[in-house]
């Protein structure tokens, strides 16, 4: 009996530590190696509503960001707002002034010449109904640590000056498409590390043939001020439920 009582406290003093050894050895889970499991780039912006509210249609401005590999110098798209995006203009076709720029990228990125159009639009996941709020963020998941030049350009229709005039009659001319004052193009680079922040710097304005035009323009007044601020920030998130 004895013999048989102390088989029986070895094997469960064996089985005691070998459960105790997969505990302490166990290599932790994959999520307590990389918090967050995805890596966003949030671009968090702050439009001026009192300056557009005096333009002539009072509407937000169209917008477009879009990605470029340092290396490869590949273009991609990350979002773009619906009227650019799909040639939804209010009274025309096409509007070549709206987002000069991105309107080569766009055809860089179809392999499309001509502007985006209802028959062929820009790809519905990167297309957004233009804000109406003061304040309003974008996201955009990339590859950790991956390495980007992020471009922003910005284009208030009906926003008039003493250089971009509705009417000038000196020349006896009418800007019968509204585009105002020119687009005007943001520049950063940033590494996709959660916590690193940056701030867009203004890079210059852009002509007709979607030609960056650098510095800006002193003619150029307030549309410097439509997005009051722009911040790109770096940020960890949760996996998402289909993951």
């Amino acid at each position: 009996m004895k013999s048989l009582r102390w088989t029986i406290i070895v094997v469960l003093a064996l089985v005691l530590l070998i459960l105790a050894a997969r505990f302490i050895f166990q290599p932790p889970a994959q999520n307590a190696l990389q918090p967050g499991g995805r890596t966003l780039l949030e671009f968090d912006i702050h439009q001026d509503k009192d300056l557009i509210a005096i333009t002539t249609f009072s509407e937000p401005p169209q917008f477009a960001i879009w990605l470029e590999d340092p290396i490869s110098h590949k273009l991609q798209t990350i979002s773009v707002t619906y009227r650019s995006a799909t040639g939804d203009m209010v009274g025309k076709a096409e509007c070549p002034a709206c987002l000069p720029r991105w309107f080569e990228v766009f055809e860089q990125e179809t392999g499309n010449v001509g502007f985006p159009t209802q028959d062929f639009p820009a790809p519905a996941a990167v297309t957004t109904a233009t804000p109406q709020d003061e304040n309003f963020k974008i996201r955009y998941e990339v590859k950790p640590d991956s390495r980007w030049i992020c471009w922003l350009e910005m284009n208030l229709a009906g926003d008039f000056n003493q250089k971009y005039k509705e009417y000038d009659p000196e020349a006896k001319t009418v800007d019968w498409d509204f585009d105002g004052q020119p687009s005007l193009v943001y520049r950063a680079e940033i590494t996709a590390i959660p916590g690193k922040e940056i701030v867009p710097q203004l890079y210059g304005q852009v002509n007709l043939e979607g030609q960056i035009v650098r510095p800006v323009s002193d003619d150029v007044t307030s549309a410097r001020n439509v997005f009051k601020s722009i911040k790109i920030r770096v940020v960890s998130a949760e996996p998402s439920s289909a993951e």
